[in-house]
């Protein structure tokens, strides 16, 4: 593949084809670590190696493209929701929502507007999920290619560096590497960074709600509702009933995503802060040793081969998560207010938002959590390959790899939940979820869309969509957990490298950086 050839001009409407086209399409992503040149007074010059030419090729991902401003309000926009602003906020109105319904003793528009609220609030609450995920992904991989891409000069130059140094690598000086233990200040990889009592609280909600035994308790209620339908006749109070309940469960469960997902990104936004810092001197110091000023190459990653129907799968979910999704949730919001008056604003008017979310985020909600696996696998195997990279480099130069590791055993519960979201991400789970749309519509129609009628769309894909949200919150958990370990593996690892090459090199002071600076470390002694 030629990345230096030269973009063919376009009339408007092959750019209109490219633009309808362009939802779903598999992106390599390509980068390299900006190079430490390093001159012969010593000193360090930063160069960028991700030239301009890359992003003009339609099938290079490039994260240094500027971004438009209407993706950077999207982003804003799904970044706050996941605030601790925005979860009070969304407490309050549930705390309102009850007081309102004992004071007026919870009529049926009381349970409907709840149910309404919920659905529009998980529809927009997937919209932004499946724009955080692309955008956490996407990052992610460029970061990984940009830590492949130093990980290679630093794997030549250390070889150098250790072949010239033999006769100072005496063996007491390798043993007293090995003993020391890196320290370091960005938290335990274990468990989510907290700072007061809201953190905790929410910390301990995302595991509870996440968990097998909430998955239990939720089967057990719906259990519970099917056995009292026949003394409640079937009748639409009875749906109203556990509509209502969902709704709630579907308000928490979502809150707790979003916000734990915030926090989880913020930690490795501060290791990654550490890891980039501790990789530029690491190179410094290697560059300075051996004055070499080859460029750090780049690497590219291709995204894995998907069949026709993943493709759709992709389409559809990058339509969800960028503008053009939150332009048709808006014409449809206006729709349905632009109808209220012509409908009296009854009890049906507030039905029809609720379906039609309901029936749109229930089939997201599958989408995301497809999308959210096979992004997730990717990102498995890249890390990988940098363990596997490192591992090879701390072994030619005999010292202990200092990775932690997530050595938790896995519980049973965990095992189940796990298999559950795998089977609900598989390809198939998305086109069940479409056929079921079509036939609740079906039903719908053949009963003129009567309450009745509208209730039986919204029931059974709420109760499924509250099962599938409590499945990807545990899948959520459980991969931020071993994503953070990863991310911590590698600064442990560079910080090792960088204890290591200073040791045996005459540099004592490198001007271009002081990773300090980052209080990466709890002491002024950065290797104890």
């Amino acid at each position: 593949m030629d990345y230096n050839e030269k973009p063919v001009k376009r009339n408007v409407f092959q750019k209109i084809g490219a633009y309808l086209r362009s939802p779903g399409r598999q992106f390599t992503v390509q980068s390299a670590a900006p190079t430490q040149f390093v001159n012969k007074h010593n000193e360090a010059e930063e160069v960028a190696i991700v030239g301009a030419e890359l992003h003009t090729n339609e099938s290079i991902y490039d994260e240094s493209n500027r971004k438009s401003w209407g993706n950077r309000v999207f982003d804003f926009i799904t970044d706050f929701a996941g605030s601790r602003i925005m979860f009070l906020f969304t407490i309050a109105i549930l705390i309102a929502w009850a007081i309102w319904g004992g004071i007026t003793g919870a009529p049926d528009q009381w349970q409907i507007v709840m149910q309404d609220g919920s659905s529009i609030q998980c529809y927009i609450s997937d919209t932004l999920l499946m724009r955080q995920q692309q955008n956490h992904s996407n990052r992610l991989l460029s970061i990984i290619a940009q830590l492949r891409s130093r990980n290679s000069t630093v794997d030549r130059l250390i070889r150098r560096f250790t072949q010239s140094n033999a006769n100072d690598l005496d063996a007491g000086e390798l043993d007293r590497i090995n003993k020391q233990v890196i320290q370091d200040d960005v938290g335990d990889a274990a468990n989510l960074p907290t700072e007061n009592l809201f953190d905790r609280v929410c910390n301990w909600g995302s595991v509870a709600v996440g968990s097998l035994y909430s998955l239990i308790i939720y089967s057990g209620g719906i259990f519970a509702w099917v056995g009292v339908g026949h003394s409640l006749g079937w009748s639409d109070d009875w749906q109203l009933y556990i509509n209502t309940g969902v709704a709630v469960e579907l308000t928490f469960t979502s809150m707790f995503l979003q916000n734990t997902r915030r926090r989880h990104m913020e930690y490795l936004e501060k290791c990654l802060k550490c890891i980039r810092e501790t990789d530029t001197e690491l190179e410094i110091v290697l560059r300075q040793t051996t004055n070499d000023n080859q460029p750090n190459p780049v690497v590219g990653i291709r995204p894995h081969a998907v069949s026709r129907g993943v493709r759709i799968i992709d389409y559809y979910g990058d339509v969800i998560g960028t503008g053009l999704g939150a332009f048709i949730s808006i014409c449809v919001f206006i729709a349905w207010f632009a109808i209220g008056d012509v409908m009296e604003w009854s009890d049906d008017w507030w039905l029809i938002i609720g379906t039609y979310t309901g029936l749109v985020g229930f089939v997201d909600g599958f989408v995301l959590r497809n999308v959210y696996f096979r992004q997730d696998t990717l990102l498995d195997e890249q890390f990988a390959v940098i363990d596997d990279a490192d591992g090879a480099i701390f072994q030619y130069i005999n010292v202990n790899d200092p990775s932690e590791g997530s050595n938790r055993q896995i519980s049973f519960s965990e095992k189940v939940s796990d298999y559950m979201g795998d089977l609900c991400s598989r390809p198939i789970a998305v086109l069940l979820s479409f056929f079921v749309v079509i036939a609740l519509i079906c039903i719908a129609s053949g009963m003129h869309w009567t309450a009745t009628g509208q209730l039986l769309c919204n029931t059974p894909t709420m109760i499924i969509e509250g099962f599938l949200l409590i499945v990807l919150l545990h899948a959520h958990n459980m991969s931020n957990t071993t994503r953070r370990f990863q991310m911590h593996d590698i600064l442990l690892r560079r910080l090792k490298l960088l204890q290591y090459v200073r040791a045996f090199s005459n540099t004592d002071k490198v001007v271009a950086i002081d990773t300090r600076s980052t209080e990466c470390y709890t002491n002024d002694n950065r290797y104890p």
